[in-house]
């Protein structure tokens, strides 16, 4: 996602990984296994792995200042139904590793496809000066990160670029087809700072 005073001024920062059914549906809005339920997953995390919680805290930060609340929301609602993250999944699975899992695998997602990157790199830039097409964005991205994507925007300003990928074994992320539709054509990618 891309709003205004949100993570590093150089560098998008993250929503979620959501899991689609096998028809492109979305998954229950209440997650997939209540068990796995957690309101406290800035605590696991921080005493899981330290490490994983300083990323997510830079690069997946809330628009509400509320970390916590919207961490163990985008678990519970969307990491517990990543099939491959269920504890009979491993050989010797050890409490919260399932999560840990989940919030690794989508920083190392954002950090492989880094959108910023790639259209800096195809002169694309945050600028108040100028409106940017999405066709440019997206030939940008496609021929630096070899993947297809959809733009959303609100308001006329780009606020999220959307990937899809197909998962293989555990955690083998492979890039596919996009399911959804872009809400602008020509929009502002204002400097968020």
């Amino acid at each position: 996602q891309w709003y205004h005073g949100l993570g590093p001024a150089g560098q998008f920062t993250l929503h979620g990984l959501w899991p689609d059914t096998c028809t492109g549906g979305q998954t229950g809005s209440s997650g997939c296994d209540s068990s796995r339920v957690y309101s406290n997953v800035g605590t696991i995390m921080q005493d899981y792995d330290s490490s994983v919680y300083d990323q997510m805290s830079t690069y997946w930060p809330s628009y509400t200042g509320d970390n916590n609340s919207f961490w163990s929301h985008e678990w519970s609602k969307h990491g517990t139904c990543v099939t491959t993250l269920d504890p009979s999944c491993y050989s010797s699975y050890t409490q919260y590793q399932d999560v840990s899992d989940y919030f690794t695998k989508v920083l190392s997602l954002r950090s492989q496809y880094d959108y910023y990157t790639a259209l800096k790199n195809k002169g694309i830039v945050p600028t108040t000066s100028k409106k940017y097409t999405a066709a440019a964005f997206k030939a940008a991205i496609k021929a630096e990160l070899g993947i297809d994507v959809v733009l959303k925007c609100s308001s006329g300003t780009l606020s999220e670029i959307w990937a899809w990928f197909n998962v293989q074994n555990q955690d083998a992320y492979v890039p596919t087809a996009t399911w959804a539709s872009d809400t602008c054509t020509t929009f502002s990618y204002p400097p968020k700072y």
